[in-house]
């Protein structure tokens, strides 16, 4: 059953109070470049905002604080690789340290005629072993299976963020990937708490560097 609208109001007041409106947090992704992908940003940090404030009225503790952080921490960590994933792949997608990460060494059979080939097959065998004739090749693989540590350090590379912060993305990133019930045991409510926290932090030294890294190279 839902609130009566007098609650409805209190809370919808007290968390207005704290947190900026939809417009805002949409207009915060203007450097995206992408006014979709912006808005669908802008929505998921606005979300995990409010459900914060929400949570932090009800003074959560224990079990729902529990769940405060890893909403905290699974929203931002999913923010960041959004906005990587985009300028990186979007936005930056010919540079070659970008290309490279979704390329990979492969090797690929040679295509010879039936008829040569049999008379070879006689010839490439080792230790009872047929050999297979094949030379060295370039894979390549989709971008949405590339490993978002890779993501992070190529960024780093190109001057889109910082070293430091790189290492505290990927640090959100994978806690985000983590995030279960045994791994929530074996770690600290305080380093849980110190984490959600500097994930949401992060967010304003994160779009200065990409923002100014953007506008140095006029893209």
């Amino acid at each position: 059953m839902a609130f009566e609208a007098a609650v409805k109001d209190q809370i919808t007041a007290y968390v207005g109070a704290h947190v900026a409106d939809e417009a805002w947090h949409i207009a915060y992704f203007d450097f995206v470049g992408e006014p979709a992908l912006a808005k669908r940003l802008g929505e998921e940090f606005i979300s995990t905002r409010y459900i914060y404030k929400l949570l932090e009225g009800l003074e959560a503790n224990d079990w729902l604080l529990r769940a405060q952080i890893r909403l905290q921490v699974m929203s931002y960590a999913s923010i960041y690789e959004a906005v990587i994933h985009h300028v990186l792949f979007d936005r930056l997608g010919a540079e070659p340290s970008v290309v490279s990460l979704t390329e990979f060494p492969t090797k690929k059979q040679v295509s010879i005629p039936t008829a040569s080939l049999a008379l070879l097959q006689k010839h490439l065998e080792h230790d009872g072993k047929q050999i297979i004739p094949t030379y060295e090749a370039v894979g390549k693989t989709d971008e949405s299976k590339v490993r978002f540590d890779k993501k992070a350090e190529c960024a780093a590379s190109l001057g889109l963020i910082e070293g430091w912060l790189k290492d505290e993305l990927i640090e959100f990133y994978e806690a985000r990937n983590a995030i279960h019930i045994h791994a929530e045991i074996r770690k600290s409510l305080n380093y849980q708490l110190d984490l959600s926290k500097r994930a949401y932090l992060r967010m304003q030294p994160f779009k200065e560097q990409v923002t100014a890294a953007l506008a140095a190279r006029v893209v």
